[in-house]
């Protein structure tokens, strides 16, 4: 079996000796391509070859942003006439949404064994993705307060900052009290059933649950969100720090969505479009994308095969 493995060595959790375990350990099972990412969407590039070159399987070791790379060029059209691969993900990252989402550990060397053994059985399932004016995501998109951090957090990554919950933290602190950005209920939502919302200043859309990770403990916004079914879409209209303090309350504790008062609602949706009069910091999988306008997201029914754990 013939194996292409993805490495980002700037990702929160995979680097050292732990890393190395890793690698050799895959490599002693399979016939397996290593490539290094050197810079952003470098994964893009890897997973496309890994495509075209019709590798069995291609395994993950980073981060959501490295995962969400390799996805789109997994699925790009310039290899869809081409046998897809099978995807796993060791989790590398700080959060490594998708591959607990999945059911996999967020240990890197215990999930690595997990997935060594779902490949060894031909232990995989189909799971639908979302696209996000044509970009593919998993898990989640976002507009709104939520990108704006992912954004900040970014710009500090690249200045050689180390990404952690504290940093996030207060990052997300000194972005929300910045008085040159703002955040007006200015976004209006549609779905493909004519339902519509009107008003909101922040937009989650969750193709999985939870919505995140903080360390061991969840955060969901959408908990009826799964990979068998259609995009869910949640609407916050006031980010006021009460407001906030309540939204993030109710997410650790997973109260379902449709008790929850403060926020509004769209299940199981095939397409949303999203407007805005003035542009919004967007992110997919957490990775920042810029600011938009105008967009259109759409589900895909079993885009992508990945190992899942016995």
């Amino acid at each position: 079996m013939t194996c292409t493995l993805i490495v980002n060595p700037f990702a929160t959790t995979s680097s050292g000796w732990s890393r190395e375990l890793i690698v050799r350990s895959i490599q002693a099972m399979y016939e397996t391509d290593v490539h290094i990412t050197t810079e952003r969407n470098h994964a893009v590039e890897i997973a496309r070859n890994a495509r075209k070159l019709e590798k069995k399987y291609i395994i993950i070791l980073g981060g959501d942003g490295t995962v969400n790379e390799a996805i789109n060029g997994l699925l790009d059209e310039s290899v869809q006439e081409c046998e897809q691969p099978i995807l796993a993900v060791v989790p590398g990252g700080l959060a490594n949404v998708f591959t607990r989402s999945l059911g996999f550990s967020s240990d890197a060397i215990s999930a690595t064994g997990e997935i060594l053994e779902a490949l060894e059985q031909q232990h995989t399932r189909l799971i639908s993705l979302g696209t996000f004016n044509k970009r593919w995501f998993s898990f989640n998109a976002g507009i709104g307060l939520d990108a704006g951090i992912l954004s900040s957090m970014e710009a500090l990554r690249a200045e050689g900052r180390k990404a952690s919950p504290g940093g996030y933290l207060i990052t997300g602190l000194k972005h929300y009290f910045d008085d040159t950005l703002q955040y007006p209920q200015d976004i209006t939502i549609r779905n493909d059933r004519g339902d519509e919302i009107r008003e909101a200043a922040m937009v989650i859309v969750q193709n999985a649950s939870p919505w995140s990770y903080v360390g061991p403990m969840s955060l969901d916004f959408a908990t009826e969100a799964s990979f068998d079914e259609g995009l869910d879409v949640v609407a916050l209209t006031e980010l006021t720090p009460a407001s906030i303090a309540a939204y993030l309350a109710e997410a650790a504790a997973r109260i379902p969505t449709e008790r929850r008062t403060r926020l509004s609602w769209l299940h199981d949706c095939n397409e949303i479009e999203i407007t805005m009069t003035q542009p919004f910091p967007a992110h997919v999988d957490g990775d920042s994308i810029g600011d938009v306008t105008h967009v259109r997201v759409l589900h895909h029914k079993d885009a992508l095969r990945v190992a899942v754990p016995l």
